[in-house]
């Protein structure tokens, strides 16, 4: 039999349904009211396969209910890693705080509960004015607070602190690499009580591990100063040879060396305070600095009248220094300073080789604010 092109049938078909009365425009409404049908069943029975996929009811009682919805069918495999217990001890906690306390939910912003789930779902329970949400996700369960009267928030735990920490002390120095050992009878022996120390610096500190880990380490940019008040009636004088330390013309109301340095401190911080609670402070790690200026002042009166004279010069002093500290104290707060007690040790000399003096290395401590 010999095909017919595609145009004739077309033709054929026309010419039967005109034999048979067929109106062109009622077949086409028929054909769009069809589509739509089509399409509205499909949506309606997607989205109820979706609902039964994603939505899990839990009666209870006498008309109560618990609703576990996941946004995501793939992510059902992360229920396993829950643990419901916990969850729901906690959820029935805070229903029966917000029954005595007439709907009202009083909380911390925040709790955490660790698990093994990789990604967030969460639930929310209201109240008469508050509302709280429970997260699921990979950092554990935390429950968050949104007050109506108020713009959402969120309280997140942060690692890291900025602190402007404030020290006060006093200065000597140990001769001959001796621990314990100052110069006594010599030009350079110092006033224990007028060699003063200060410090401030900017300085960071971040929590290592866990929010109730004790492990801190701090860091930053500090500038101190230290003063050697001599006690006699000696001032540093910078000569050929090194540095001496003659004895003025005429008895001194004040004399001292002074050097100001800009360091670099990194501390290990061992911190057992909680919130509210005191707890100890330790702290241990080191420094280096940059000496950044250093001059000697001396005081004395001249006729009555009270006369100051300063000097800038380097005195051979060391432009570096790098030393340790130890720090103790206690404090409320892991990242709050507190009060703290300080040692500072100068590792290496206070002047260099060639100021034809003892090895002096300084030290330092004090209060830190």
């Amino acid at each position: 039999m010999k095909k017919q092109p595609k145009k004739q049938l077309l033709i054929n078909l026309i010419k039967t349904m005109k034999s048979k009365q067929i109106n062109l425009s009622t077949l086409k409404t028929f054909f769009v009211l069809m589509l739509m049908v089509g399409f509205t069943l499909f949506i309606t029975s997607n989205s109820f396969a979706q609902s039964q996929a994603d939505t899990v009811l839990i009666d209870f009682g006498d008309s109560s209910k618990v609703t576990v919805y996941i946004q995501n069918p793939k992510d059902a495999k992360e229920i396993r890693n829950l643990d419901w217990n916990l969850i729901m001890q906690r959820t029935a906690n805070y229903l029966e705080e917000a029954h005595q306390n007439n709907g009202e939910i009083e909380t911390t912003s925040e709790e955490k509960i660790e698990t093994d789930s990789k990604k967030e779902d969460s639930f929310e329970i209201e109240g008469n004015t508050k509302t709280r949400t429970i997260i699921i996700g990979s950092r554990g369960i935390r429950i968050e607070r949104d007050d109506d009267d108020k713009e959402d928030r969120n309280t997140f735990w942060r690692r890291t602190r900025h602190q402007i920490p404030i020290d006060f002390g006093l200065n000597n120095y140990f001769q001959n690499g001796n621990f314990g050992e100052t110069p006594t009878g010599k030009p350079y022996e110092l006033r224990s009580w007028g060699s003063r120390y200060f410090a401030f610096g900017s300085m960071f500190k971040t929590q290592i591990g866990g929010k109730k880990s004790p492990f801190l380490i701090q860091y930053g940019l500090e500038v101190s100063w230290n003063n050697f008040m001599f006690s006699g009636d000696n001032y540093a004088l910078e000569t050929r040879n090194g540095v001496d330390f003659p004895e003025y013309e005429t008895s001194l109301d004040k004399s001292k060396l002074t050097a100001a340095y800009i360091n670099l401190p990194l501390m290990v911080h061992l911190d057992f305070a909680e919130n509210n609670k005191r707890g100890l402070k330790l702290a241990f790690g080191g420094y280096a600095g940059y000496r950044v200026g250093s001059y000697t002042k001396i005081v004395y009166y001249d006729g009555g009248d009270r006369q100051k004279d300063k000097e800038h010069s380097n005195f051979r002093l060391n432009d570096w220094r790098y030393g340790v500290r130890a720090e103790i104290g206690i404090g409320e707060n892991k990242f709050a300073s507190g009060v703290r007690l300080f040692f500072n040790y100068d590792i290496n000399t206070l002047f260099t080789e060639n100021s034809n003096l003892p090895k002096l290395n300084a030290f330092s401590f004090g209060i830190r604010l």
